[in-house]
């Protein structure tokens, strides 16, 4: 009924050496693996610390990427997109403005207005109480990446100083999403071009 006691270390079972090594090599390739697999998410910007020249001026829109094809719809007509971003003379606001090239050859102009509150790592948007904006950082040092969350959406954006950004750019934007469980991902298609910046 019950197992046989062992007097002595000896009579234990040996493990063949070669079984024993093959153990151990699995063992440390699966370390391995799970090392290489973990997601590298992006990495965030504290907004009320950002070198605010270093962030002024135009930003091509390149690709999104959302969890839901619902809160990338927004952008399904959009051939292409020219951002601005300007200091006002209030140094808690930056001005924002998008020249909008829609599908249909249409010029759609925009503006928003972000607000740096002191202490917040998030950027508010005037009158859009309910969106908050975060910056993180991406792979390319001309690029940059807003993830916005309002109430019935949540997206990363992918900005670039570069007209075309490398392939390397685009791949480390994507898995980056991925890490966010972000799957659905819009590439801009700038088949058109550009439209320029209209006086509001």
């Amino acid at each position: 009924m019950f197992p046989a006691e062992v007097d002595s270390p000896s009579e234990l079972p040996a493990i063949p050496a070669m079984e024993g090594l093959w153990c151990y090599l699995f063992y440390f390739y699966g370390v391995l693996v799970d090392a290489l697999s973990l997601c590298e998410g992006p990495t965030k910007l504290h907004a009320s610390e950002l070198n605010r020249d270093q962030y002024i001026g135009r930003w091509f829109f390149t690709a999104a990427a959302a969890a839901s094809p619902s809160s990338l719809e927004t952008f399904a007509s959009t051939d292409s997109s020219i951002f601005s971003m300007t200091q006002t003379s209030s140094p808690e606001r930056l001005q924002l403005e998008a020249a909008i090239r829609l599908k249909t050859g249409q010029c759609v102009p925009r503006s928003w207005i972000y607000l740096l509150k002191e202490q917040s790592a998030d950027l508010a948007t005037e009158g859009r109480p309910h969106m908050k904006t975060e910056l993180f950082s991406g792979k390319c040092p001309d690029s940059i990446i807003v993830q916005e969350t309002d109430r019935d959406y949540q997206r990363i954006l992918l900005y670039s100083r570069v007209l075309h950004p490398a392939e390397g750019c685009i791949s480390d934007f994507k898995g980056k999403a991925s890490c966010l469980d972000m799957n659905e991902f819009l590439l801009i298609p700038r088949t058109q071009g550009a439209c320029e910046f209209q006086a509001f």
